[in-house]
């Protein structure tokens, strides 16, 4: 397989099935966090095994497996931007399992003092920004790459549903 391919299939794969993962868990912890939830039972041990297994899932991702020429500039800076991603994913997971193992704690009767609660908060918001900025860096860079490699030319590129052929501003001259 041409190693741009397998290049993509690598950020395709870490995006559904890892972010898209992360992303659903994180949805069920928030709702957790819910005012009228604050007194319910909450599964953090579910939610832990979750973040570990998403984790676990993105590691075995290995980018630099992919051999890049060193001559292919374009393809290399995006096999970085992916390492970097990674890397930062693995940290918000690890984040994420430290608030949830406190707040079990917490709810097992240890004095979880707010201050401490804030400083894991921190954490978690920090290394999610860093996720995002980090992401949309490797976005950017993937959309265009992937594109190219693919085939796709976006100005010749003609979308069709069904029998209707969608207008372009280039129809209109």
């Amino acid at each position: 397989m041409d190693y741009k391919l397998e290049l993509i299939k690598l950020i395709d794969k870490f995006i559904v099935e890892s972010v898209e993962e992360f992303k659903e868990a994180e949805v069920l912890i928030l709702n957790d966090c819910g005012f009228k939830k604050m007194f319910r039972k909450h599964d953090y041990q579910g939610n832990i095994n979750k973040l570990k297994a998403v984790k676990k899932h993105a590691q075995k991702l290995n980018p630099s497996s992919v051999k890049v020429p060193e001559s292919d500039v374009e393809t290399r800076k995006l096999q970085k931007q992916f390492e970097k991603c990674m890397i930062v994913f693995n940290s918000v997971c690890d984040a994420y399992v430290q608030m949830q193992l406190a707040l079990k704690e917490k709810a097992e009767g240890s004095g979880l003092q707010y201050k401490e609660y804030r400083l894991i908060h921190d954490r978690v918001k920090a290394a999610k920004a860093a996720l995002n900025d980090h992401m949309h860096d490797m976005d950017i860079l993937y959309s265009d790459f992937a594109d190219i490699t693919r085939g796709h030319d976006e100005e010749e590129e003609i979308a069709q549903f069904g029998n209707v052929k969608v207008m372009t501003y280039e129809d209109l001259k």
